[in-house]
């Protein structure tokens, strides 16, 4: 999973690099599926769970550079909800979110209105608190 998690957090920056955001996005969204698992110890969870969060701010400043010079960042917001799976879809959103709340182009009440009930999506327990975690 670790390896996983590199391999696609490399290519992420790539695609963040030569600014291809939606290749950079789906790439993103394969390393975040590393953490559908069940496999894994809460220890083991944890230290997959850091990495991919180092990796995912990674994401967020480059996303909080672009957006901050142009585009609306709600083209974005809504684009990220149709993920295929909801916990690379929920990381995914609350990264975006931040970015978006950090915009001010929304109000920030709402985002994270929506942001709370999503998360509710997540029924297993060691998932769900991660994501919860996350989300603060």
């Amino acid at each position: 999973a670790v390896k996983v998690v590199q391999r696609e957090s490399f290519q992420m920056k790539r695609c963040l690099d030569d600014d291809k955001l939606m290749e950079a996005l789906k790439h993103a969204s394969n390393m975040l599926c590393e953490l559908r698992t069940s496999l894994l110890t809460p220890k083991t969870y944890y230290e997959l769970y850091i990495s991919i969060t180092q990796e995912l701010r990674y994401l967020e400043s480059y996303l909080v550079d672009q957006f901050q010079k142009k585009n609306p960042i709600k083209d974005l917001y809504e684009l990220v909800q149709y993920a295929g799976n909801i916990v690379p879809r929920l990381y995914l959103l609350i990264t975006v979110g931040a970015v978006y709340i950090k915009s001010k182009q929304a109000p920030s009440k709402d985002i994270l209105k929506d942001l709370v009930e999503m998360t509710r999506g997540v029924q297993h327990p060691l998932r769900g608190l991660f994501l919860r975690n996350y989300l603060l």
